[in-house]
This record gives C-alpha cells, sequence and structure tokens, in this order.
C-alpha cells in the first residue's frame, strides 16, 4: 500500500513537523529548567550544574526514529566523557488511547533499555507522570516541539544552546563544549526556523480545507460519470500551490499503482477511473517532474502490463535513479527487482 486514497488524510501524512506553530515559552539562551523525573532506570542520576554541558534527549519506547538515535547518543556520550553528561528521558508513553500507570511504564522502559544494552550506555529516565509530565511540559511543550526524538543542549552557564534532532547535535555540540558556539546566531536561526514552521502550518490548514471540498467534488463528479471533469478539477486544483501537488500527484499515483497491481480493491465511486490508469500515471510523473522514483516505478509497471517493454524499461532506470530518501528496504527492493525483470524480458 502506497498511500490512502482519501485526500484529506493524505494532508495528515505530510503534518509532521518537529517545531509546532505554538509560541515557545522556553527557547535558545533560556535557562534551563530542572530535571525532574519519576525514576532512573539507568547511569547515575544527573543534576544539571553550571561549569558542565548537559545533553537532554526525549524519546519513547514506540518511536521507531528514537531507536535509530540511540547508538549515535551513545556514540557521542563516550566521546564527550567528563565533558558532557548524556540523560535520556523517557515521554509520552501513555495515552487517552492507550492509558498506562507509571509502574506499567517503568516495566515497559526498563525492558526496551535492557533490550538496547550497551548500544544505550547514558543515563536513561522516566517523565514523572504517565501524561503531561513535568519533562515533557517543561521542556518539549514549552519549546513548542511536538516531535521525538527531540535534544536540547545545556550549556556551561546553565543556558539552552541548541534545541534539536539528535542526529544533527555533532556541530552545535563539539562547539559548545569548546565554548566557541554563538548563542544570539543559534536564537535567532531558532526563530527563523519557528517563524516558518507557522508559516508551514498555515498553508497546510488551509490546503487540508481545499483537500476536503475537492474529495467531496471529486468523488459527486465521479458518481455522476463525469470521469473528464473529475480529472479536469483534480488538474485544477494540483496547480494551486506545492501542498495541492503533492497531494494530487500521490492520489494520481495511488489510484493508478493499486489498478494495474490488482492486490487491492479500489473502493467506489474510484472504480470509475479503471480506463484512465494510464492517463493517471502520466500525469503523476508531469506534476513531480519525473523526479519521484516511486511513481516512475509506477508508470513503468503499467507500461510493462501493457507490454511496452522497451517505455518500461526507460522508465524504471529512471525510477531506480531517483528512489526518494527514506524509502523502506522492501520497497527499494522491489523496484530493483522489477528493473531486473524489465531487463531479463528485453532481452
Amino acid at each position: 500500500m502506497r498511500l490512502s486514497f482519501a485526500a484529506p488524510a493524505l494532508v495528515a501524512a505530510l503534518c509532521f513537523s518537529l517545531v509546532s506553530a505554538a509560541r515557545a515559552e522556553l527557547t535558545v539562551g533560556d535557562a534551563a529548567p530542572a530535571l525532574k523525573v519519576a525514576k532512573w532506570v539507568k547511569g547515575s542520576p544527573v543534576t544539571l550544574a553550571k561549569g558542565k554541558v548537559h545533553v537532554v534527549e526525549f524519546w519513547a519506547t514506540w518511536c521507531g526514529p528514537c531507536k535509530t538515535s540511540i547508538p549515535h547518543l551513545t556514540k557521542l556520550a563516550k566521546r564527550y566523557k567528563g565533558k558532557a553528561d548524556f540523560t535520556g528521558v523517557s515521554v509520552w508513553e501513555s495515552n487517552p488511547q492507550a492509558p498506562l500507570t507509571l509502574p506499567q511504564i517503568t516495566t515497559k522502559v526498563n525492558k526496551f533499555v535492557a533490550s538496547m544494552g550497551a548500544k544505550m550506555n547514558y543515563s536513561v529516565a522516566i517523565d514523572d507522570k504517565p501524561e503531561k509530565g513535568t519533562m515533557a511540559s517543561g521542556w518539549m511543550e514549552a519549546s513548542g516541539s511536538d516531535g521525538i526524538p527531540t535534544a536540547f543542549i545545556v550549556d556551561k552557564a546553565g543556558k539552552v544552546a541548541w534545541i534539536g534532532h539528535p542526529m544533527q547535535m555533532e556541530e552545535p555540540l563539539a562547539k559548545i563544549v569548546a565554548g566557541k558556539w554563538d548563542v544570539a546566531a543559534a536564537k535567532k536561526k531558532m526563530a527563523a526556523e519557528k517563524a516558518a514552521a507557522e508559516k508551514e502550518a498555515q498553508q497546510q490548514q488551509a490546503a487540508e480545507g481545499k483537500l476536503q471540498a475537492f474529495d467531496k467534488e471529486f468523488k459527486a463528479l465521479l458518481e455522476a460519470d463525469k470521469i473528464s471533469d473529475a480529472l479536469a478539477l483534480a488538474d485544477k486544483v494540483a496547480t494551486e500551490s506545492p501542498i495541492m501537488t503533492a497531494q494530487i500527484s500521490q492520489l494520481y499515483n495511488q489510484l493508478a499503482w493499486t489498478f494495474v497491481e490488482g492486490k487491492e480493491e479500489v473502493p467506489p465511486p474510484f472504480t470509475k477511473l479503471k480506463d484512465s490508469v494510464l492517463i493517471m500515471a502520466k500525469k503523476a510523473v508531469e506534476l513531480t517532474k519525473g523526479e519521484d522514483g516511486m511513481i516512475l516505478d509506477t508508470l513503468a509497471f503499467i507500461h510493462y502490463k501493457a507490454g511496452n517493454l522497451k517505455e518500461a524499461l526507460e522508465l524504471q532506470t529512471k525510477a531506480v535513479a531517483k528512489l526518494p530518501a527514506g524509502v523502506p528496504d522492501d520497497l527499494k527492493k522491489e523496484v530493483v527487482d522489477r528493473l531486473a525483470l524489465y531487463k531479463s524480458k528485453s532481452q
């Protein structure tokens, strides 16, 4: 499965942001809040003391990217031993849909930390409440950070010197430890990033409203058998903004792929687009200017199914070269395997 058919659902997939649009109460240059946790589950308890650099990183057992960044933090903790303390704080383990008590969270975190072994070799603590804990509220929410993992670097003066993704902290950490970090410049940069995040959030909100209206009108046209009008509407909406372009290109691609692959049932009224598979796949490629490998893969597969091996091979070669960063290994393998298949059939 590549993406949902529902246009509004596509917006939700693009709405994640490390920094929220909410006004931050804690920012670079401010005094770091105290560490108030329920329990230390690994390493020595840490107190934020002046004269030493501290890294405070927020994570959760359910967070895949957190698990990826943990060994990197361990490497940095070893490199800066004696110069910087590293603390990982588990937050947001409980939510209204899956409520957990603090003892249950402790058991869950202990099990996770034990499974990581030497890969997680720094002090680890648990927030003091299942929901809205002091650490989540006083650090994450106060700084407008709504994505994990997020790391805070506290300088020797006890000030927050940097906030960001732990995989991007090597350069700032080295400068902060060496006393060569420009806090004022970092504060200015973060303010600019927050302003950009606010603008993006507003654009996404506007796009979601437009997509909901589009979704309703698009389906109505399909139900009325006005296929060409429905496609024309999608084409028009796709030109309104980069966000809309991305959404419509993914909608075209998802529909085209599902029709040609034949493994999933296409829900009505989208079934009426069955004869427009090639049109939609080509439109998706045009909208993305031929730069999205997964979308090129769809068009190549359609040509292969139609017996157009030359076109399929040319497109699949481009698809492999233009696979987006972060494509799961299993999907990447499928695309590469299809290229090998088309080559074998062309010989």
